[in-house]
């Protein structure tokens, strides 16, 4: 059987499906061929490899939700007004290939949605033991030595909660970017393998965010404990209000704007610049290969400050000294740079 047969038969197989699934599943067979055929496979080798369209069909039939015939193509609107919000206090969200977006709701009630998902992605939301769980996983399914596995879409999941305390809220992405807006919760937790993260208007006792490939941007944020971490992306920190903030990059710079609390920061590759208040409490900046700048907007009255430099210039309010103390020097001012300069001044 060539690939135009195979297709063909695999299409009027297939006529029940909605349009756009059929769309992808045709896309991903053909895909399979090209790339048999560039691994030496004659089109009838392939199409053995797959098996028969018609089984192929018929699993791929009885697998779908035609519950979600009913909306668009593109937009499948889960919402779930009956959920009594009072019944949960835990939000769990994982995706496995998709970007979120959540934020409290308008109306107090719980609402969730999905776009452009993709045929072989299960979507599933549900409140177990009081917490409340919603999954996007990619589905195997398999036909042969021919997996449908990686979807070639960006389905975006849309979540409003009420607005109150919770006990903890645990976002996580595979493979997609991370937007949360206006929530509270005494654990917070924020984490995606590749894609930005973007909270804003965050309060949580304990709140921790990590990307492994992507920059992290925090705005106005309140916190006993902030905890910051990208592998390979910038931090940008701006209006946070935590009793201890460690932030680290790997390879990215790090930026801290109007930020109160004790301060660690290391860079491993990119410079990092902190503009806060005052210099009333305990700051420890590192950077292997950049410079630090620290701006304040008043003059320190009870700090030491160090800089420790290999290669660079320091400069302490406009002194070349490595050491600077003012009053009784009760709070610790660190800069530690191999490679950069040590700049601290006032603004």
């Amino acid at each position: 059987m060539t690939e135009k047969q195979f297709i063909q038969e695999l299409e009027q197989a297939l006529t029940r499906l909605p349009e756009e699934e059929r769309t992808d599943i045709l896309q991903d067979i053909q895909e399979y061929f090209s790339n048999g055929r560039e691994d030496g496979k004659s089109e009838q080798d392939i199409a053995a490899e797959l098996g028969s369209p018609s089984e192929i069909a018929a699993e791929l039939i009885g697998s779908f939700d035609f519950s979600q015939a009913e909306f668009p193509a593109k937009s499948v609107n889960l919402t779930k007004n009956e959920l009594d919000h009072d019944g949960f206090d835990h939000v769990d969200i994982q995706l496995d290939n998709g970007s979120l977006e959540i934020g409290p709701s308008s109306d107090g009630e719980v609402h969730v949605d999905i776009e452009n998902k993709s045929y072989n992605q299960l979507f599933l939301t549900e409140v177990i033991d009081r917490k409340l769980v919603i999954t996007l996983k990619d589905e195997v399914k398999k036909w042969g030595i021919f997996s449908f596995t990686i979807s070639t879409k960006s389905p975006v999941v849309t979540v409003q909660l009420p607005s109150k305390m919770y006990e903890s809220i645990k976002l996580l992405s595979d493979n997609g970017k991370i937007e949360a807006a206006q929530l509270n919760s005494t654990v917070f937790d924020a984490k995606s393998d590749n894609g930005s993260i973007k909270l804003e208007n965050i309060a949580a006792s304990t709140l921790t965010v990590k990307s492994d490939n992507g920059s992290v941007k925090l705005r106005e944020i309140q916190a006993e404990a902030l905890s910051a971490k990208s592998d390979n992306g910038k931090i940008i920190l701006k209006g946070a209000d935590a009793k201890t903030m460690k932030l680290k990059s790997d390879n990215g710079s790090i930026v801290m704007e109007n930020t109160a609390g004790n301060i660690e920061a290391e860079s491993d590759n990119g410079k990092i610049h902190l503009q806060t208040p005052d210099l009333e409490r305990n700051i420890d900046l590192k950077s292997d290969n950049g410079s630090i700048t620290l701006e304040t907007l008043k003059d320190p009255v009870n700090v030491s400050i160090r800089a420790h430099k290999n290669h660079g210039k320091a400069s302490l309010f406009g002194s070349k000294s490595n050491k600077a103390v003012f009053g009784d020097g009760l709070h610790s001012v660190v800069l530690q740079s191999d490679n950069g300069s040590l700049t601290v001044k006032r603004l």
